[in-house]
């Protein structure tokens, strides 16, 4: 490998990394990866472990 394609690499690896670390620190505090807040969502029902009474 040559040093273009390995930087590019490590810069597609630290995004990646990035992303994941941000979803599971967002799950970790309860916050779901939609991030629609459940009131119009068809599965609110089980979503996050949370009830919602639907009106």
């Amino acid at each position: 490998m040559n040093w273009p394609t390995m930087i590019v690499l490590c810069i597609i690896v630290v995004i990646f990394v990035s992303i994941i670390y941000f979803d599971i620190k967002k799950r970790k505090r309860g916050k779901g990866s939609c991030s629609c807040g459940c009131s119009g969502c068809g599965m609110a029902d089980v979503c996050q472990g949370q009830k919602v009474t639907k009106e």
